[in-house]
């Protein structure tokens, strides 16, 4: 039972959240993801992403004592903080989010995954048992994947988050699951066979590489079945967020009228795809082994935003077969020159600028200006977003950096001083 001081807390952050994402500046926030997102306007907006904890440390501590209420204050004080304190063009929801309690279960049952603290205390690094290390004696451990989803448990918390704020900010239950569900592939390969077995696998027992991304690709297509029959799926410009730190704001899903009570499907959504743990691995390979399989749930989306922290410029005349390539991220490791020439102005080049410009132990404005100034420059004729990533950790003075950060962006695409 929520007490009469949460319920006061939690109005009170709603307020700050509601004006927020009813003001002129996210609108004009939303307009400049819109025009990139669709092609039509090449208007440079950047995002910084928190990978590490740097918007905790921003973050003032939530006020509220109930565990669920602590949570809602949380989620809306996040959005607070990265308005007030890093000025760049990050969107909200117009609404509070509820998500489904979806559950999916492992295709492994053997898998084992053991994490330990860094000197910080965060789980980043892990390792596994690899159980299918010896692909050809182990396919036979694959298990379809089980779904479940608690209605009643996600029906009561959009409840009481309605009864406690919803005259202030409107609460709706959303579903986002459907854009991964064929997500991570190459991932589960190395979380499950090693990526050394993995890559040896490919050369001397093709056969069952394939084999397996098959079994893999079919349990996402089964997942996304299962979505859309459940009625799990939020449709179009909802989806803020699409894999690798990208804003996917639109205003072209879906392409359809859906009908009262007609259960939206992945044609209706942005979807992601990626393969970093290919990074090693050929062109040729890729096209041969991982590429096929991404396809098979790929070809379902209505928009596509493709990549983390591979480099694609070498697989993108692969990549450019997917139906509905919208968005190829641009790690620090891809050649910016590559895929400019090559993809041009048919996709958004999603550029991810080396971390350690901004996270470093010793920040430079100009050194950070003349990375800035590389991209923007090579990427002239093209679109283009600034994502950045891996800011973990974000040493030195994180408000005065940030802004620093956002200042000189705003500067250089001519919406700054």
């Amino acid at each position: 039972m929520s007490t009469a001081k949460d319920r006061e807390r939690l109005r009170c952050v709603a307020a700050d959240y509601a004006e927020i994402v009813g003001s002129d500046e996210m609108d004009a926030r939303r307009e400049r993801w819109r025009l990139s997102n669709g092609l039509g306007e090449r208007t440079v907006p950047f995002q910084i992403e928190d990978n590490g904890s740097f918007l905790q440390d921003l973050m003032p501590e939530p006020q509220c004592e109930g565990a669920f209420e602590r949570e809602c204050e949380a989620q809306m004080l996040r959005a607070v903080t990265n308005f007030r304190l890093i000025d760049d063009d990050r969107i909200f929801p117009r609404q509070f989010e509820v998500h489904w309690a979806v559950g999916r279960s492992s295709v492994c049952p053997e898998l084992q995954i053991r994490r330990v603290p860094d000197s910080t205390g965060r789980e980043l690094g892990y390792e596994t048992n690899t159980p299918l290390a010896k692909l050809a004696s182990s396919l036979h451990k694959l298990r379809p994947s089980e779904f479940s989803v608690d209605r009643e448990a996600t029906q009561q918390r959009a409840e009481q988050a309605e009864e406690a704020f919803g005259d202030i900010l409107p609460v709706r239950i959303v579903g986002r699951q459907i854009s991964s569900a064929g997500a991570s592939l190459a991932q589960k390969a190395v979380l499950l066979i090693g990526m050394d077995e993995l890559y040896i696998a490919m050369m001397d027992q093709p056969e069952n590489v394939h084999l397996f991304f098959e079994f893999i690709s079919d349990d996402g297509v089964r997942f996304a079945d299962w979505l859309e029959e459940e009625g799990l799926v939020t449709t179009g410009e909802h989806a803020f967020d699409c894999g690798s730190g990208s804003c996917v704001y639109t205003d072209e899903l879906p392409r359809r009228e859906i009908a009262e009570g007609e259960k939206a499907r992945a044609q209706d959504c942005w979807g992601f795809v990626e393969a970093q743990e290919a990074a090693g691995i050929s062109p040729a390979a890729y096209a041969e082994f991982i590429h096929p399989y991404q396809r098979r749930m790929g070809d379902r989306y209505g928009l596509i935003n493709y990549g983390c922290c591979e480099a694609v410029h070498d697989f993108w005349p692969t990549l450019s077969r997917f139906a509905k390539l919208r968005k190829v991220t641009v790690s620090p490791w891809c050649n910016v020159e590559a895929i400019v020439a090559k993809a041009g102005r048919s996709v958004v080049l999603s550029r991810k600028p080396h971390p350690m410009r901004l996270c470093g132990l010793r920040f430079s404005p100009d050194e950070f200006e003349a990375d800035i100034k590389h991209t923007l420059e090579v990427t002239r004729e093209s679109f283009v977003e600034l994502i950045f990533r891996d800011t973990c950790p974000l040493n030195g003075e994180m408000v005065g950096r940030l802004a620093q950060a956002c200042s000189i962006i705003k500067r250089l695409v001519g919406r700054g001083d």
